[in-house]
Order: structure tokens, then sequence, then C-alpha cells
């Protein structure tokens, strides 16, 4: 086998992994890819972090050494080196074959140790005595105090792996440290050759920085040298490695087998989406060098990556880039100064949580079954979901879904192959996260106070629960969600927010959705009045695919900001992409932390196939919780019941269009119940099972709870420690509904009937242009007796939905939550409540998609007043033949819902309310 990698090689760069977990090793994945190329392994404690507390990999070493009563950090080591061993045992025919100059793991020093020499060496002395092996790297930071450490320990023969570094002067200090800890050691050893040492110089966070101080210029010399200097720099520091490892001292102690100190490129993922993802690759190779990759890194590197000598290419321009940018003003001392501080400090936050995971998990003892974040009691459906589990794990399903294996769902890869990048949205997120951050920086400098997002569906769906449930944050502004067409609340943004000190999100998939490009035009229009056309566009940012009809809007229109993202990840898939994630940043959420909560499940299937533990390991939660899904579907239980801890009900609305929308097709379906209070057993019929958020030690489910589980119903509940566990349960749950799907033979990712109401609509408003009004609408009195007449018709197993195309207010809600509850009370079965327009983007595919068994009851209402469509983005833009108001198009959307509705053979009842809905919607129970 010939890589990129034996290629790179064979030009004097080596290629090592920045990765490891134990699974990793075990499953044969570590060896795969030494037999590919690599040539060394680096870890550090965000790395160990992600891999012990975002995984079950360590539980039963974690049962051992918990139930001794160690200390967190004794813990920690115990697992750590186990792991280290283990891939220096991997990797010993690297460190063979190459004689010593590969083949190496590194472990990084406690980072509480950075600015204390004598407690660096004491624990690198330590720790490379009980890993064993000769082929481990310790890792010193280049601190000031560090750099003595490093001369003491090779001096005393200690590999040493120093790390982050990111100046010359720096390299020049850790340099002159080897040579003279190699002079110590010729005192009392005539043979070198045994220690080695690299010398880790740091590379993409440099242009991070740089970068933003360019933009804060933002004239055309700054913009010139973006994605440049990262590079420069280390151009240079690879001439000061060339110097210094020649000449007289240095030919003394290569004499005496001494090897060069090889410099390591660190930090080469990519994080500026605008940048080639192999630009700190293919521009930094050169001979006697390392370069250490994460795995999306490696992945990018096999497939596209240059194989040729670059590091001294452009040597000239390499300096006056960097000359140029002192002229600027930018002082790369200074940067680099701070970026060791920065990196310190990036070290020691994840080792610190790594530290109070495992005195959590060791708070246990012996029992760890408790940090199974899913508890099931299935009574008699047990045996079957476990035998679909071992039915998955025989075809490794999981690994399968992975690798991206279509076959898992249908035989043709039609909305399968190109729906599969949510997969990889934490660990390929996590590179932009400083792109994402220096964009929110930029709008919190700018003064903006709220933000209001503007999208349907999955576009608005996962921003509306990170504002809900994470903020805001002081400091931060505050997020809305516009997502209905109802005038009144189209209104009541336009009057409640100061416009001149608000960001809008104009966010959609296809670029081209009705409603959010109808709310685009008119906040537009509202912003230009007030700050001028000129200015309006800095008020506003997209979110959408590349391409698009939107991107083109923005462009025209002169958006501060267009987030364009994977084309590859369906719209309700995208919580984790920038559909989610940039609104969440701009209420403070930390996405570093978010995305650390789910690596733990991205990397756990990537072994190849027949590995049927990572099946039932890697996404065991995934796996369980859509075997579950799935096989109470099968069985008659297909109204999954969500109940939340109260902080996490915003979360059920995501949830609720992930099942509708990927089940409910095909003549079946799980419907997703969310929102409807708990009842008395006696109120459910066996149509249910229940699913329970948990945060925390929350038990205000508990009894009720208990009650269902006697009564003979299925509860699942799943755990979380706090709310940035969310991270993981969008994961979960993103993995569990495909899952469902696949036992359910459908296939999850198209959505057939969601265009059924749109061209409805569209037709409807066809005649409204044409004739200036639209069709008489066929609507009920408002009338008890009407609605229990046409719900008389239920029966065991089906469902009623209320539909609401009325402004969305709290009291509203109530109101129709009074209700659903006593049509549920007394009908004996499942409820939902939707607004409309809203629910078309969520629960609407299902309405249509699945057996027929739900009876639908439709409110609309008398609007109060009304607000016009600038530009006639309603259907055709550009078309102005006669002006459409936000109260036609929502009257056109729920006429084209019902008419769509009734052409698949649905029930469907529809009550038009007065310009006092709660009165309306009141009159409407029985007494």
């Amino acid at each position: 086998m010939d890589t990129k990698l034996h290629q790179l090689a064979e030009v004097g760069q080596s290629i090592w992994l920045d990765y490891i977990r134990r699974s990793f090793i075990l499953d044969g994945e570590l060896a795969s890819l030494v037999n590919q190329g690599v040539r060394g392994v680096t870890s550090n404690p965000s790395i160990f972090e992600k891999a012990i507390a975002g995984s079950d990999d360590y539980d039963d070493q974690l049962a051992e050494v918990c139930g001794q009563g160690r200390a967190a950090m004794d813990v920690y080591e115990a697992l750590a080196l186990r792991d280290i061993q283990m891939a220096a045992d991997t990797l010993r025919t690297v460190y063979e074959a190459t004689d010593g100059l590969d083949g190496y793991v590194s472990l990084e020093v406690s980072p509480d140790q950075a600015h204390d020499t004598e407690a660096t060496v004491a624990e690198a002395r330590r720790l490379f005595t009980a890993v064993g092996r000769p082929n481990v790297f310790i890792k010193v930071p280049a601190t000031a105090e560090g750099i003595p450490a490093i001369k003491t320990l090779i001096g005393e023969g200690i590999n040493i792996n120093v790390t982050l570094m990111f100046s010359l002067d720096q390299y020049d200090a850790v340099a002159e440290a080897y040579i003279a800890g190699l002079e110590t050691l010729a005192e009392s050893s005539d043979v070198l050759s045994s220690v080695s040492s690299v010398a880790s110089f740091f590379v993409s966070r440099v242009d991070v920085m740089v970068d933003e101080k360019l933009d804060e210029l933002d004239t055309p010399e700054a913009r010139a040298l973006r994605g440049k200097i990262a590079i420069a720099n280390a151009k240079m520091a690879y001439q000061r490695f060339k110097a210094v490892f020649s000449g007289r001292r240095w030919e003394k102690l290569a004499a005496k087998g001494a090897r060069v100190q090889r410099p390591l490129w660190a930090s080469t993922s990519t994080k500026d989406p605008d940048y080639p993802d192999t630009i700190y690759v293919d521009n930094l190779v050169g001979a006697h060098t390392v370069n250490t990759v994460p795995p999306e890194t490696l992945e990018a590197l096999l497939d596209h990556a240059r194989v040729e000598l670059s590091v001294e290419d452009g040597l000239d321009e390499a300096r006056h880039q960097l000359a140029r940018l002192g002229e600027l003003g930018i002082d790369l001392a200074a940067v680099t100064d701070a970026l060791l501080v920065e990196g310190v400090e990036k070290f020691a936050k994840p080792f610190t949580s790594l530290m109070d995971t495992i005195v959590d998990v060791c708070g246990y003892g012996e029992d760890l079954q408790d940090r199974d974040r899913l508890q099931a009691e299935l009574g008699d459906y047990t045996a079957v979901v476990d035998a679909a589990l071992a039915e998955m794990a025989a075809e490794d399903v999981m690994a399968r879904i992975w690798g991206h294996d279509y076959f898992v769902w249908q035989r043709e890869p039609t909305d399968i192959a190109n729906r599969l990048g949510w997969l990889h949205s934490p660990s390929v997120m996590r590179r932009h996260l400083d792109h994402i951050q220096g964009f929110v920086d930029d709008v919190r400098r700018d003064g903006f106070a709220h933000v209001l997002l503007l999208g349907m569906g999955g576009s608005s769906l996962a921003p509306e629960v990170f504002a809900r449930i994470f903020g805001p944050v002081d400091g931060y502004p505050e997020l809305e969600v516009l997502d209905s067409t109802e005038p009144g609340a189209v209104l009541a943004y336009a009057r409640e927010l100061d416009l001149s000190k608000t960001l809008f999100i104009v966010s959609s998939k296809s670029g081209g959705t009705t409603e959010t490009l109808s709310f685009f035009r008119y906040f537009y229009d509202a912003v230009s009045e007030l700050v001028g056309r000129e200015k309006a566009g800095e008020h506003f940012i997209a979110i959408t695919d590349p391409g698009t009809k939107l991107v083109a809007l923005a462009e025209e229109h002169g958006f501060r900001a267009i987030f364009r993202n994977d084309p590859t990840i369906g719209g309700r898939y995208s919580a984790l992409s920038y559909f989610g994630l940039v609104p969440a940043a701009l209420v403070g959420v930390d996405l570093a932390r978010l995305l650390d909560r789910t690596l733990g499940l991205t990397y756990d299937c990537t072994s190849r196939a027949g590995k049927p533990p990572c099946s039932l390991a890697g996404s065991r939660l995934g796996a369980r919780l859509g075997a579950i899904m799935g096989e109470m579907a099968k069985a008659g239980r297909d109204k999954l019941t969500l109940v939340t801890t109260p902080k996490l009900a915003p979360f059920g609305n995501w949830v609720e269009q992930l099942i509708a929308e990927s089940t409910g097709k095909s003549g079946t379906g799980v419907l997703p119940v969310v929102g409807e209070p708990l009842g008395p057993p006696e109120v459910y019929g066996d149509d249910r099972v229940f699913v329970y958020l948990k945060l925390g030690d929350d038990e205000s489910a508990g009894q009720a709870l208990a009650a269902l589980k006697a009564a003979g119903h299925p509860v699942a509940t799943l755990s979380l420690d706090d709310v940035y566990d969310l991270g993981e349960q969008l994961m979960i749950w993103g993995l569990a509904v495909p899952v469902a799907g696949h036992r359910m033979g459908i296939h999850p990712y198209n959505q057939p009937n969601v265009e059924a109401a749109k061209q409805q609509a569209k037709r409807l408003l066809d005649v409204y242009r044409e004739e200036g009004k639209l069709p008489t609408e066929e609507a009920m009195q408002v009338d008890a007796e009407m609605l229990h007449g046409f719900l008389a018709r239920v029966e065991p197993g089906e469902y009623i939905a209320l539909q609401a195309y009325v402004t969305p207010t709290e009291a509203t809600t109530a109101a129709l939550q009074d209700l659903r509850i006593q049509l549920r009370d007394r009908y004996k079965v499942a409820t939902t409540v939707g607004y409309g327009p809203r629910y078309l983007h969520s629960t609407g595919q299902l309405h249509k998609g699945d057996a027929g068994n739900g009876l639908f009851v439709q409110f609309t209402a008398e609007p109060e007043e009304t607000a016009w469509i600038p530009n006639e983005v309603a259907d055709r833009e550009g078309d102005t033949s006669r002006p459409v108001s936000f109260d036609v198009l929502v009257r056109a959307q729920a006429l084209g819902d019902r008419q769509a509705l009734l052409d698949a053979g649905r029930r469907v009842i529809h009550f038009r309310l007065g310009h006092d809905v709660v009165a309306d919607l009141n009159k409407l129970k029985m007494p």
C-alpha cells in the first residue's frame, strides 16, 4: 500500500496522528492507520478529556480503580498510561524499523505544572518511568519555566516533545535547551542516539489571532495578509532549525549519535472555512519535519494533499509578509506571547473538567450503571429490543451508518448519500469556532441588543432551543425566533424590538423558503427606514447552502456575513452546523464545551466492518434509543411521548420535527407527542412509549412515570448532568431516528409529502393575484357540539392534532393546552398542538404520510390588523401585479394544508375564530 503518508516519509516528513482513545487502539484502527503510513501519535488533556468523559470505553477500568479509593489524578493516570502503553506497543514496529526516528507516543505533564520547573521535571521523570517504553515522548510546554526543565530532562536521557511553541524566540530558547541538555548527557555517555526530541511549533492558531487583527484594519493591504502569517512564521522557524543544527558545536554532538530536534508542526487543522483544509500540510513539507494532524485533517491529507517539498518555497515573500505585518502595526511577538498564555489555559481547562468528571464518576463507587445516559424499563418488549440490537450488531449497522452506507435504508443513494454530513458536524465545526466567535465579538462590539432569527423548521428550531435553554448570557444579545406568518406575530416583533439595535439572521437551507424571504423583505424595509438603505445590510446575516438564491440576495444587499453551510446536511439534522451554532454563539453558548460533549460519539464507530462491539458500544445510546423507537412502533406503540424536566421543554420541538419528518411516510410513522402534560395511567391507550429527558436530580415527573410503569407502559429515561449535555442529546437523537427508520423499513432523510401543502398554497396565491380574493373558506361555527361530533369518530390508537393558524401568545398556548388535555382525557388518544405554518415544517410531513390515523382540527382567526410583504416575495419575487399581505399568505397556507390533507384522505374540520381567540377556544371545551 502506497499512500500520501508513505510518499511524505520518502521526502523526509513524518505524519503523526493527534488523537488517542482506547477503542481506537483495541479495535485495530490505529494499527490500520500505521499500515497506511501514520508514524506516531500525540495526545493532550483535551483529547483525553473527550475520550474518557465522552465514552464508555473506560468503564471497566474505572470500576476497578475507583473502587480502590484513589485520587482523581491517580485514576486519570491509570487510564491514560494504559492507552499510551498500548499505542506505544502498536507503534513499536515503526520505532524499530526507523531506528528510533519515529514510532513515538506523546504524553503531557499536567498543565498545572506549566509554570513550575521543579514540578515539571519531577513529573516528567515519573511518567517516563511509569510508561516503561522507549518510544514515548513526555510533552513539556515551552514556557519560561519549562525551558530549563527541558534542558534537565534531555540531560537525563528522557525523550521530550516540547509543546506550545509559537515564536522564533521560543524556538531559539528550546533549541538551545536541547543542545545544552545533550552536552550534559555527553559528559556521562558516548552514545546520544538513545534520546530523541521534537519541537512542536503551533501554526493555525497564529492565523486565527492575526486574522482577527487584520480584519479590524479591513484594508486591502491587511486582507492580503490573511492566512499567510502562520505559514511564514513556521518557514522562518525551519530556517532557524537548519542554522542551529549545523556548525562545529552540533557536529561534535552528532559524532556521538545525537539526533536533530525535528520541528513538529502542530495545530495544523484549518480553522477558517475559507482556507483549504490541507493548507497547513501542503505548505510545510520539509526534510526532518513532523506534522501531527487530527483525524479529519488526516482524512483530507490522504485524499488530496500535495506531496512536494514546500517549506523553503517563497522565503523572501514570507519575510516580506512578516515585515509588512509589523508595518501595519500588528506586533507578532505580542500575538505569540498571548497565544502561549491562551495555550496553557486551553489545556488546563479540559484537564480540570476531566478531573471533575472522574470525581463524579468515582462517586458512584463500583456501580457505573448510573453513568448510563439511557435507562429503559420496557417490560414485555425488552426481549424484542434486545433481539433488534443483537441483529444490528451482527449486521454492523452503526459502523455502516458512520461509513455512509445507504444500503442501511434502501438500495439507491437518492437523498441519503448527500444527506449524511451531519454525522461529522461536531468535529468539522470544532475547526470553525474561532471564526464564529470572531463574528460574535464584532456583533457585541457594535452594540446589538437583540437578534431576530427569520426561519422555519430546521432553520429555526435548534436556535430556539439554544436561546430558550441557555440564553441570554450577560453581555450577549437576546435572541428571538420568528417562524409565524401571522401578521400579529410579525408586527409584535416590529414594535417590541429596537430595530436599530437588532441583528437579523435570515436562515434557510434552500435559500428560497417563502416565509423566510417574506420576513426578510419586511424587516429590511423597516430597518432601511431607520438607518438608511446603505447601512441596512449590516443588520443582516445569512445562513444557507452555497450558491442559493439567499447567497445572491445577501451579496446584493451587503449583508454583514454569509455562513455557507455544508450542503450534505439536511435541515432537521443541522443543529450542530452553522444553522444552530451561529445563533447559539450569539446568545453566549460555549460552543467548544457543547461540541466536546458530542465528540465521544463521533469517533466511536469509525472502525471497519466486522467489529460488532463497535456497533453496540460506539453509538450505543443512539442504537438503543432507535431500536426502542422502531420496535415499539412496529408493536403498535407508535406515539412517542416526550416528557422533560421543565427547563428542557424547548428541546421537545426540535425532537418533534426530527421524528415526524424522518419517520412519517410510506403509510407508517412515529408520532412525537410533545408538551402534553402527564396524566394518570387510565387516560392512555396501549399505543404509547414514554421517553423522559431528565436534567440533574430532577424528580418532578417521577411519581407520574412510576405509575405509568406500574400500569405496563414502557418508559425510557435519558439523563443529562447539565444543559451542555444537550450537545450529546442532539447527536443521540440524530442517530436514533435513522436507526428507527432502519428497523421500520423507511427512508429517514426524504420528506415526500412536504411539498403538497406548499403547492396548494402557491395555487391559491395565484388565484388571489388574478381575482383579488382567496376562495371561500369552509369553516364551522365555534361550537363544542360540532367539535365533539367530529371527534366521536376517533378510534383507539388514533390521534387528534390541533392546528392553530393564529398569533402565538402565552394566553393562546394555555387555551390550546387546556383543550388538548380535555380531549386526551375524554377520548384517551394522543394529542398534538402546532402553530401554523410552523408545524408544516415539522409534523406536516407525518400528517400526510402516515397511516391516516389522525383527526385534524384547524383554527384560523380574523386578524385585527395586517402587514404587507414588500416586493411580492410571498410567491414570485419581482411580480408586483397585486400586493400580498401576511394575512393573505397565512390564510393561503392554511387553506392549502387543509386541501392537502383532504387529498390524502385525512379527516379535517376547520373553525374560524374571531378576534378574541382565547374566548373562542374556551367555547370548544365540553362541560
